[in-house]
Order: structure tokens, then sequence, then C-alpha cells
């Protein structure tokens, strides 16, 4: 029951924005409502952001982001928790330009807030397991009534209709099932020795959720209708994963490209310098062969192993060893920018990859605190008066419970 006093002050319709600004941003006026935690839903919240939209990510002090605390476990009970919870620097590098609303989505009060939210919204991205926001009464047959021009882009691990669907999903789960997940096998005995775990389905599926993210708002202003956009992370990974080297190959060769490094045959090698180096192997190379070229690399220094086995028809790129190095350059190019958080002060963060008229996307706010935009929601956006949304305001949850999770 969202009230009409933002489209009385302002005269436009709530979430629109001003479109004389899109020349900067290409989103400005679009309002994302986030659902999402970990990494695949907050990477693609963030690419919205990014661009320009506004991106209001939901939480609860008892129920937050699991990557608040990603990499500061160890934290625990030397901070108070309301501390600990903003210092993980994965988190704020996967939610910056967003704001922070916090809201016990199993409360009847706050869920009737968020169907308000919702009311102004475009779009509202959640990557929960399939059937959550059905359980929660907050299904998209809610959110149509609430508003029925609002897009609800699902990014569930495995996809309602999949007889897996109701199991939680993980990016390595997702990666290893799909295929894409590479096995490394002994040379020599031929058993399988482990995975490398490179977790590919995450970013992946926010990169195929930013396509449909960004098609679903365009259909919306065209249609003034919305809809229920489903993709299983699973179905998005297994598609980049699909086997199609020598099709690829035939292609590349018809566009005369290199053909040599379809395959993902991959080795790491300590050269006498006590560096490294990454190789990938061309095709059709035997492994005994490989093993040999391998061992001569190996006794040389770093740089005559890479002229080694450039002669010899193979790829290979020096491993940074140290974060320091990758930091001090990407300092440099720009790649990392400085960001200060009211909580953790000044860090470095990876810039937005987009240049919009040769300008980068900029960076607007830092991650959010948890819950510090519900003043901003609650009372302006949604022009609850004070003793209406007194239970939800931040200061009285942090009393109640921020500090003593």
């Amino acid at each position: 029951m969202w009230t009409n006093a933002l489209r009385e002050r302002t005269g436009r319709r709530p979430g629109r924005g001003d479109h004389r600004m899109s020349a900067a941003l290409p989103l400005l006026g679009v309002r994302v409502i986030e659902l999402c935690w970990v990494w695949s839903g907050p990477l693609l919240g963030q690419f919205l952001a990014d661009l320009g939209a506004e991106v209001i990510k939901v939480e609860w002090f008892k129920r937050y982001d699991l990557y608040r605390t990603r990499g500061v476990e160890r934290m625990a009970g030397k901070y108070p928790e309301f501390i600990r919870r903003e210092m993980s620097h994965s988190f704020h590098g996967l939610n910056r330009n967003k704001i922070g609303l916090a809201l016990d989505l199993k409360e009847g009060q706050h869920r009737e807030a968020l169907l308000d939210l919702i009311g102004q919204s475009d779009l509202v991205i959640e990557n929960f397991t399939a059937g959550t926001l059905d359980r929660l009464g907050l299904g998209y047959d809610a959110m149509a009534k609430a508003n029925p021009a609002v897009m609800l882009l699902s990014l569930s691990g495995f996809g309602d209709t999949s007889r897996l669907g109701q199991m939680r999903a993980y990016g390595l789960v997702l990666s290893a099932l799909s295929g894409f997940e590479p096995g490394i096998i002994d040379p020599a005995t031929g058993e399988f020795v482990g995975s490398p775990t490179f977790v590919a389905s995450d970013p992946n599926a926010a990169t195929y959720g930013l396509f449909a993210a960004i098609t679903a708002i365009l259909e919306a202003r065209a249609t003034g209708e919305g809809r229920h956009i489903e993709m299983s992370q699973l179905e998005a990974i297994a598609h980049a994963a699909t086997d199609k080297d020598s099709e690829l190959m035939d292609l590349a060769a018809s566009l005369g490209l290199p053909t040599t490094f379809a395959s993902n045959r991959t080795s790491v090698l300590r050269c006498k310098s006590g560096e490294y180096l990454c190789v990938a192997w061309p095709t059709g190379l035997e492994e005994e062969k490989m093993r040999d070229l391998s061992d001569a690399a190996s006794a040389i220094d770093l740089t005559e192993a890479q002229n080694y086995l450039e002669d010899a028809g193979a790829q290979s790129v020096r491993v940074i060893e140290q974060a320091s190095e990758l930091g001090t350059g990407a300092s440099r190019q720009g790649t990392l920018i400085p960001s200060i958080h009211p909580v953790t002060g000044s860090e470095e963060i990876v810039a937005a990859p987009w240049w919009i008229d040769g300008q980068r996307a900029p960076l607007r706010k830092s991650a959010p605190v948890l819950g510090e935009g519900n003043d901003y929601v609650l009372g302006f956006l949604l022009d609850w008066p004070p003793e209406a949304r007194e239970e939800i305001m931040v200061l009285d949850m942090e009393k109640r419970h921020g500090s003593t999770r």
C-alpha cells in the first residue's frame, strides 16, 4: 500500500529518475531491489549499480549476506559483531554503489514495506533456493499485485522446474556438475589427483543475469508489463562449458586465428630462478613430450624458459606470487581505486570495468553498512510516519540485535 508522496513531491513516477542525466550513466532512474547474497546475485546487483541503477540491497541483522564475514572469521570475539560484519573486503568488492536496507522478510510489517518498495521499482533480483520467496508470501504473484510492471529475475542454482530445484547450491558444486570444473590427472599414473577449484559459475551467472536484467528493464519500459524470468545457474555454466573444441578450431581457422590453444591443457612450472610459469600446451602435443619440455624449462631461468617454451609451440606467463605485485600495478593503471568505508576507513577496491564517454563509471559510495538506508527508504521513498516505521529503524534494531549476535 505504497503512497503517492514521491510522485507528488517530484511530479514523476517513483523509481524512474531524471533521464536528462542518462548520458553519464545509462541506468540512472532505474530502481532495483536486490534479495541476494554471496557472489552471483550481489555481483549482478553491482553491475547494475555501477551503470547507474539505484540498487537497494535487502538483508536482516540476524540473516545478512554471508560474505559480510568472509575472510574475517577469525575476528569473531575480537570485535563487536556489528563491526566485524562490515570488515570483509570480499563484501566491499561486490557491493559498492548500493543502498542497504534491513528488513526481516519473515515479519508481516517488513514484508509490507518490501512490497510497498516494489511498487516503486523496476526490477527485483534474487538468488535464493527455488521456492523461497513463495514460501515467504513474496513470490511473483504478490510482487505483480504490488506493481504489474515489475520484473523479477530469479538466479537459483538449478531452476524452479529441475528435480534438484529445492536443493541448495554453491558455486563449486555447480561448476563440477556442469563439467566446467577441470580435473587434474597424474600423467604418470593416469589417476585423478584433484581439481584446481576454479569457481566460474558465480561470475558466469552474474554475466548471463546482466543480459536478462537489462532486457527485462527495456521490455517493461516498452510494454508496461512485468514478467518472472528464471535462470538456472547450472544451465548457464553448462552453456559456457559446452565442449565444442573441434568446431571452434574450424571456425578459428576460417577466420585466420590461431588454433593451437583451444584446449585447457595447462600446467605450472617452477623455474631455476624460483619463479613460476603458467604454461598452455598446444593441442596434439604428446604427454611424454610435455614432460620433457617441462623438465627442461624447470632447469633454466624464467626468461630463458619462456623463450624455450615458445619455440616449442607453447605459451606461458609468469605467475604473480605476491598480492602486492598485482596491487601495485593495478593501482597505477586505475584498476584499483580508493574507497572510504564508514566503518573500516580507507581501502582500495577493484573499479567498475566500464568506461562511458571516456570516463570510468564512478564509485558513488562504498558497500552499505547493514541497514544504513532504512531512513531513506522507509521515510523518504515510502513516506512512512515515524510511528509506523519505529520497529524497523536501524538504531532500534542495532540496540536489540546488532551487538548480541
